[in-house]
C-alpha cells in the first residue's frame, strides 16, 4: 500500500509538473507572439520614416527647381515650434589648402515658427546655384511611440555649388520630432519641432589634386586600366553556385611602389580579370606624368583572380618583390630580378619555391588582403595574410560575430628565399572573414604587432610576445569595433610618439533597425530554431567580449568608422569627437600628410551599396 501511494504521489507531481511546464511554455509563447507584433510595429513604423525622408529628399529638389520652398514647408506640421532654437549660420571654421571648412552654428536663442522656418530655408537654397545630390537617412531613432511618434537624429548631405563658387558637400544631423497625423492606417508623418545636432560644411575650388573622371581622361597619362570582376565569381555569366554572392565584387585593389628604383612611385592594379603594372615616366615635354603599361614586359600578365598586391624586399637584393592573394585560387609571389644588361627590370615566378605551391590545397585559400612585418627582427619581412569565408560553401555566421572564415595565416620568412607556415604556433589564425590586415608596433616595445578587421564581425590585436608567439589582446586594450568591419590603418595622427589605429566600418542609415527591440526579436527568432543550440558557443563568445553592451550589438555595428587613440600605455581611447567615423560604406583607409603640414591627414574609401530609394543597406 505504501509503494502504491509513493507511485500514485509521483504520479500527481509527473502531471502537475507536466501541466507546469506547458503553462510556462504557453505563457512563454504568448509573451513572445506579442513582442513579435511589437517588432513588427517598430519595423513598420522604421520603414515609413524612411519613406518620408525619401519624400523630403525629392521636397528639396523640387523647391531648388522651382525657387519656391513650398514644397519643403509641406512635411513641417502647423503646430510647428521650436523653442529657443535660434537661426542656423554657417560660420568659418579653418582653412587647409584649397580646403575651406564652416561649422553650422544656432545665432541666437528665438523661438522659431513655420514662419521663420520659411525665410531661413529660402536664404539657404537662394545661396545655392546648384545641387548635385542630396540625402537625408536616419542616423537613430531615439524615441519611439509606435506608429504615432519618433524622435530621432537625422542625417542630411547635400553635394552642391555655392553663389562665389565653392563646390560643397554640406554634412549635418538635426533631431527631430515627429508626429502622425494621419493615425495607425495611415501614417503622415510631420516635423513638430528641429534641433541642430552638428553641422559642417566643407568645400574646396579643386586646386589642390587634379581629377580624371572618365576612364578616357585618364588614359591621356598612359593609365587606361578598367577594372573587372573575377570571371570565376560572375554568377550570372558563369552560374556559379555561391552562397554568399557579395564576393563577386571583392577582387581588385591598388599599390604604389618605386620598383625600378629610379625615384618615382610606379603603380600596380590588382584585378580579378588581368592585373597591371604601370611605370611612372615623370613629366613629360607637356608638363604632365606620364605612365607606361610595362604589365607584358616585365614578366607580370597572366594574374587573374587577385585581390592584393603588395611590395616589398622580401630577400634584401635592394629591390622590391611582390605577393599577389587571389581568392580561392594559388597565392603567387614574384621576385624582382632588378636591372638586366639593357636596363630592364623583370620579374619571374617565385611562387613555388618561396612555398607557395599551386598543387597544395593549403595555397588555394580565401584570401583578400596581406601585408609584410619583421616580427622577430632577423632582418627579413615576414608575411601575414588575412583569409576571408568560402563563399561557395558558407555564409557569415553570425550575422555580427561571424567566426567561420579561413584562418588568417603567418608566414615566416626564412632569409629571403622561402617562407614557412607559423601560423599555429604563433596564435595569430583567426576565423573571423578577414577583409584587412595591418602591422604596427602600438605599444613601442620594438616588435610589430598585428590587426585585423573582419567582415560580419569584430577587430583583433595581436600583441607581439617577443618569442615568436602572439596574444589577442583587443578587450583589454581597448578596441571594442564590432561591425561589418573593412579596413583599417596605424598612424601617430596626434604627434606623440604613439601608433594611433583608425578602422573602418559600415556606417548605415539602416542602424535605427539594430536598436533593443531589434535584437530580442533576432535572439528569439534564433530560440526558435536548430541555431540557438549549434551557435550557443558562437554567441557565448559574444557575450564573453561585450559582456551587457551585447544589447548594443545593432547601434554597435552600424556606428561607422572608429579612430582609437594611443593612450601610451597599451590602450586605446575611442575618440568619438573627431568627425572621422561617418564616412558612409567605409572601404580601405589610409593615414598621410597630404598638405605637407607635418600633421596626418585621414583618407577614407567609401561607397558601394545603395538601393532603389536611396537608403543605404
Amino acid at each position: 500500500m505504501a509503494r502504491r501511494r509513493i507511485l500514485r504521489n509521483l504520479f500527481r507531481v509527473l502531471i502537475i509538473g507536466i501541466a507546469l511546464a506547458g503553462v510556462g511554455a504557453a505563457v512563454t509563447l504568448f509573451v513572445m507572439a506579442r513582442k513579435d507584433k511589437e517588432h513588427e510595429r517598430f519595423l513598420n513604423t522604421g520603414k515609413s520614416v524612411n519613406q518620408f525622408l525619401a519624400s523630403y529628399k525629392h521636397g528639396v529638389e523640387e523647391s531648388f527647381k522651382k525657387k519656391d520652398v513650398a514644397e519643403i514647408m509641406k512635411f513641417y506640421s502647423e503646430r510647428y515650434a521650436s523653442p529657443g532654437r535660434g537661426r542656423w549660420i554657417l560660420k568659418p571654421d579653418q582653412e587647409a589648402g584649397d580646403v575651406a571648412c564652416f561649422v553650422l552654428k544656432s545665432d541666437g536663442r528665438k523661438d522659431y515658427a513655420k514662419g521663420d522656418l520659411r525665410a531661413e530655408t529660402e536664404g539657404y537654397l537662394n545661396d545655392l546655384t546648384s545641387i548635385d545630390d542630396v540625402k537625408f537617412k536616419i542616423d537613430m531613432i531615439e524615441k519611439v511611440e509606435l506608429e504615432q511618434t519618433v524622435q530621432l537624429t537625422v542625417k542630411f548631405i547635400l553635394d552642391g555649388k555655392d553663389n562665389h563658387g565653392l563646390l560643397f558637400q554640406d554634412r549635418n544631423f538635426y533631431r527631430w520630432y515627429l508626429a502622425n497625423e494621419g493615425g495607425p492606417d495611415a501614417y503622415d508623418w510631420k516635423i513638430l519641432k528641429d534641433e541642430l545636432v552638428e553641422g559642417l560644411r566643407v568645400g574646396g575650388y579643386r586646386r589642390d589634386f587634379q581629377g580624371f573622371e572618365t576612364s578616357e581622361e585618364l588614359a591621356t597619362i598612359g593609365i587606361d586600366y578598367k577594372h573587372e570582376r573575377d570571371p570565376k565569381l560572375n554568377v550570372k555569366e558563369h552560374g556559379s553556385e555561391l552562397k554568399f554572392g557579395v564576393i563577386e565584387h571583392g577582387s581588385g585593389g591598388v599599390s604604389a611602389v618605386d620598383y625600378n628604383n629610379d625615384g618615382r612611385p610606379d603603380i600596380f592594379f590588382a584585378d580579378g580579370k588581368r592585373s597591371r603594372l604601370y611605370r611612372n615616366d615623370g613629366v613629360d615635354s607637356s608638363g604632365r606624368i606620364h605612365f607606361t603599361d610595362v604589365t607584358q614586359e616585365s614578366g607580370l600578365d597572366g594574374i587573374d583572380q587577385a585581390a592584393a598586391g603588395i611590395f616589398a624586399d622580401v630577400d634584401n637584393d635592394g629591390y622590391q618583390d611582390l605577393f599577389v592573394t587571389r581568392y580561392l585560387a594559388p597565392l603567387k609571389f614574384y621576385h624582382n630580378n632588378g636591372p638586366d644588361k639593357d636596363g630592364k627590370i623583370t620579374f619571374s615566378d617565385w611562387s613555388e619555391k618561396m612555398g607557395f605551391d599551386p598543387r597544395d590545397p593549403k595555397n588555394t585559400t580565401p584570401a583578400v588582403s596581406a601585408c609584410f612585418l619583421d616580427y622577430d627582427r632577423d632582418g627579413y619581412v615576414d608575411l601575414y595574410v588575412g583569409l576571408y569565408g568560402d563563399a561557395f560553401k558558407d555564409v557569415p555566421r553570425l550575422p555580427f560575430y561571424a567566426q567561420n572564415g579561413g584562418a588568417n595565416r603567418l608566414y615566416h620568412n626564412d632569409g629571403g628565399r622561402h617562407f614557412t607556415d607559423v601560423t599555429e604556433k604563433s596564435g595569430t589564425g583567426d576565423t573571423g572573414w578577414t577583409l584587412a590586415v595591418a602591422a604596427g608596433d602600438y605599444d613601442n616595445d620594438g616588435y610589430p604587432d598585428l590587426a585585423d578587421a573582419n567582415d560580419f564581425g569584430r577587430k583583433n590585436l595581436y600583441h607581439n610576445n617577443h618569442d615568436g608567439t602572439f596574444t589577442e589582446v583587443a578587450k583589454q586594450a581597448g578596441v571594442i569595433d564590432i561591425s561589418g568591419g573593412m579596413g583599417l590603418t596605424f598612424g601617430d595622427f596626434n604627434d606623440d610618439g604613439n601608433l594611433d589605429l583608425y578602422t573602418s566600418n559600415i556606417n548605415s542609415n539602416q542602424r535605427w533597425f539594430g536598436e533593443d527591440m531589434t535584437v530580442s526579436q533576432y535572439m528569439r527568432n534564433v530560440v526558435r530554431t536548430k541555431y540557438a543550440l549549434t551557435d550557443f558557443g558562437e554567441y557565448w563568445k559574444v557575450y564573453k567580449f561585450l559582456g551587457p553592451a551585447w544589447r548594443e550589438l545593432g547601434k554597435l555595428s552600424g556606428d561607422g568608422n572608429r579612430l582609437f587613440q594611443n593612450n601610451g600605455n597599451g590602450t586605446f581611447s575611442q575618440v568619438k569627437n573627431s568627425h572621422t567615423n561617418r564616412a558612409g560604406w567605409g572601404w580601405s583607409v589610409a593615414f598621410f600628410d597630404y598638405d605637407n603640414d607635418s600633421r596626418l591627414d585621414l583618407y577614407a574609401a567609401n561607397g558601394w551599396i545603395s538601393n532603389a530609394p536611396n537608403t543605404d543597406l
